[in-house]
C-alpha cells in the first residue's frame, strides 16, 4: 500500500509511577504503565480515521504523542516521509493540530477570542500585522460563529459555542491534519452532530486529514471514513467503516457494537457487550490482551500467544479466530436502529 500521510510506526508511550527511585536503590526495575503499546496506524490524506475504544485504553495519549505533546519510549512518527522527533520545527507544529476534548479548560478563561487568536497568528507569523483582525474574523465565520464573538470570554458561550473557538484555533495555523480528541463527549447531545458536521464541513472545504477519537461508536459512524479500534494500548482491528460496522472480525469489536444503545420501543437489546473490567497497564496480560474478557477464547493459545493484525490490507484484526469464524449475526438493519 502506498504510504499514508501520517504513519506511526511501533509507537511506545510509557509512564514510570511513583516510587521507582526507591525501587531502583533495591535493585529492582521500576513499574511502568504502557498507555500505547506497539502501535502501527496509517492516515491517508484527506480521510477521516475514527479511533475508538473503552476509556483508558491510549486512544488520547496516542493523539497527544502525533500532536508532539508526548515524547514516545520507542517507535516513530512519520509525516509526509518526514521523522517527527521530540523537538519539532515551527512548521512541523503547524501541520498537526489538536482540538481537545474539554472546551471549559482548553481555553484561556483571561483571554478575549480575538486575543487568543491573534496571539497564534502573531508567534507564527502567519499573517501581517495589519491582517490579523481580518484573519480573527476569517476563522469565526469558518466555525459559525459572528465577528461579534471576538471581544468575549468563554465564559459567555455555551459548550458547543467553545468547541466552535476551539476548533477556530486549531485551523488558525493551517494544519493539513487535525486530531479531534474526544470533541463532542463534553457537550449536550442536541448539539453534539452540529459539532460533528463542522468538522466534516470543514474537512471538505479546507481538505483536512482528521484523526477522530471517540468511545462512541455513533460518533465514529457518523463522520469516518475508516475506523482504527484500540484495546489497552494496541490496535487490534482496523477496517472501512461500513465493512467494521457490518462484519466485524474481533470480539473486543463485536462486544462495543454489541453495547450500543437502541432507542426503540419494544425492542430487547442487542447483547451485554464487553463482560468484565479491563486490565491493568501496568500488568497486561500475557498471550492475546483481551482474552481474560474474551467469549471465544482458547487454551493455551490464547493465553500464550500474541495475535498480530492479519487479514486483508484494508481490513485487519488482531485474533487468532478473526478469520476462521461465520461472519457475526449484526445486519445493518440493527446498527441502523443502535444509530
Amino acid at each position: 500500500m502506498p504510504e499514508g500521510l501520517l504513519e506511526v510506526d511501533g509507537l511506545h508511550v510509557q509512564y514510570e509511577l511513583r516510587g521507582g527511585l526507591a525501587r531502583r536503590v533495591r535493585g529492582l526495575a521500576p513499574e511502568v504503565l504502557r498507555a500505547v503499546d506497539g502501535v502501527d496506524l496509517s492516515i491517508a490524506e484527506g480521510e477521516t480515521l475514527g479511533l475508538v475504544g473503552e476509556s483508558g485504553c491510549g486512544k488520547s495519549t496516542l493523539g497527544r504523542a502525533i500532536v508532539g505533546l508526548e515524547s514516545p519510549a520507542a517507535g516513530s512518527v512519520r509525516y509526509r516521509g518526514e521523522t517527527l522527533g521530540a523537538t519539532r520545527t515551527r512548521t512541523q507544529r503547524r501541520r498537526v493540530q489538536m482540538v481537545f476534548q474539554d472546551p471549559y479548560s482548553s481555553l484561556n478563561p483571561r483571554m478575549t477570542v480575538r486575543q487568543t487568536l491573534a496571539e497564534l497568528l502573531r508567534a507564527h507569523r502567519m499573517v501581517p500585522p495589519a491582517a490579523i483582525e481580518a484573519r480573527c474574523r476569517e476563522l469565526l465565520d469558518l466555525v459559525g460563529l459572528g465577528s461579534r464573538a471576538l471581544d468575549a470570554h468563554p465564559r459567555q458561550f455555551s459548550g458547543g459555542q467553545r468547541q466552535r473557538v476551539a476548533i477556530a484555533r486549531a485551523l488558525a495555523l493551517e494544519p493539513e491534519l487535525l486530531v479531534a480528541d474526544e470533541p463532542v463527549s463534553a457537550l449536550d447531545v442536541s448539539v453534539q452532530a452540529t459539532v460533528l458536521n463542522l468538522l466534516d464541513e470543514l474537512r471538505e472545504k479546507l481538505g483536512l486529514t482528521v484523526l477522530l477519537i471517540a468511545h462512541n461508536m455513533a460518533v465514529v459512524r457518523h463522520v469516518s471514513d475508516r475506523v482504527a479500534v484500540m484495546y489497552l494500548g494496541r490496535i487490534v482491528e482496523t477496517a472501512p467503516t461500513g465493512e467494521l460496522f457490518t462484519n466485524p472480525r474481533h470480539p473486543y469489536t463485536k462486544g462495543l457494537l454489541t453495547a450500543v444503545p437502541r432507542l426503540v420501543p419494544g425492542r430487547a437489546s442487542v447483547g451485554a457487550g464487553v463482560v468484565g473490567d479491563p486490565p491493568s497497564p501496568v500488568d497486561p496480560p500475557s498471550g492475546c490482551r483481551f482474552h481474560p474478557r474474551c467469549p471465544i477464547a482458547q487454551e493455551p493459545l490464547c493465553s500464550t500467544e500474541d495475535p498480530g493484525l492479519t487479514g486483508r490490507p484494508e481490513h485487519l484484526a488482531a485474533c487468532h479466530f478473526a478469520w476462521r469464524e461465520p461472519p457475526p449475526a449484526h445486519t445493518p438493519e440493527v446498527l441502523q436502529e443502535a444509530s
